[in-house]
């Protein structure tokens, strides 16, 4: 009696109660940029931004004499919720009845898929000033003074130095180790580069994300440059398919957010 001849018919296959994950591309920016203002969108959707300018240098004024007033002109932005973004299923009784799990695997994925879409919306919005819109020294290779030069851009424009973030993409993110200072135990204050393939420490100030639907681009920005706001957070909803005659249930996921570059300033692109 052998398996490949008079067994095959009585030979069991068993099925895995656990899917094997697939590979995915990085979401850094969706928690990269200021969500300050959600909170206050309560009701409607347009939540209206104020900015006050600073007052010109203050004047020396001499004994007995008499100071002029200054006034300054408020400005204003406009955050619009304005993007639903949506995926949606449906499986049939027989599918749920008959099959393994699946159904919270599905949920997963639809939420993943917002999330994904919600990150391409932010990456289409970014806009930097044109003197932010920066070059390789090199080809697209990535070197210390890319970064330096992107670091300068910002420190110019007078872009706070906390909390800053490059995002780089495979390319990018492998150039790095091809610079001394990043990965020499005379620099980095702690982990090893080199043995984890992770830099876990901020380089040159910024903290290092990486995603590789960027390509061969390289972002460099601070958090408030751009403004996010979830409105409804993501609902999922289980609809019967009965009253069409179905058999089944039809899975609705949604999203409603509004998205806003405050400043072309504290951002810088280099490709």
């Amino acid at each position: 009696m052998q398996n490949t001849t008079t067994n095959t018919a009585i030979i069991s296959e068993l099925w895995s109660a656990r899917f094997y994950e697939v590979l995915r591309v990085g979401l850094p920016f969706n928690d990269s940029i200021d969500m300050s203002w959600e909170n206050e969108l309560n009701l409607g959707d347009t939540l209206n931004i104020s900015q006050i300018p600073d007052f010109d240098e203050a004047t020396e004024l001499t004994e007995g004499a008499a100071a002029d007033t200054e006034a300054v002109t408020v400005t204003g932005i406009q955050l619009i919720i304005n993007k639903l973004l949506t995926k949606d299923f449906q499986v049939t009784k027989r599918a749920q009845l008959q099959s393994l799990p699946f159904v919270d695997e599905l949920r997963e994925k639809a939420t993943f898929s917002i999330m994904k879409k919600m990150q391409s919306i932010i990456i289409d919005t970014i806009v930097p000033h044109a003197s932010n819109q920066l070059s390789y020294d090199s080809g697209t290779t990535l070197s210390l003074a890319d970064i330096l030069e992107a670091k300068e851009t910002l420190d110019a424009n007078n872009v706070p130095m906390e909390n800053r973030i490059m995002t780089v993409g495979a390319a990018a993110l492998n150039d790095l180790f091809n610079i001394n200072t990043f990965v020499s135990k005379d620099f980095i204050p702690s982990g090893s580069p080199s043995t984890s393939g992770m830099f876990e420490t901020q380089l040159s100030g910024f903290t290092p994300k990486f995603t590789t639907v960027v390509g061969t681009t390289t972002y460099f920005f601070h958090p408030r440059f751009m403004t996010m706001a979830v409105q409804a957070n993501l609902d999922v909803q289980v609809h019967d398919l009965g009253v069409n005659g179905v058999r089944g249930a039809r899975v609705n996921t949604d999203l409603l957010f509004g998205i806003k570059q405050l400043d072309n300033l504290r951002v810088v692109s280099m490709s």
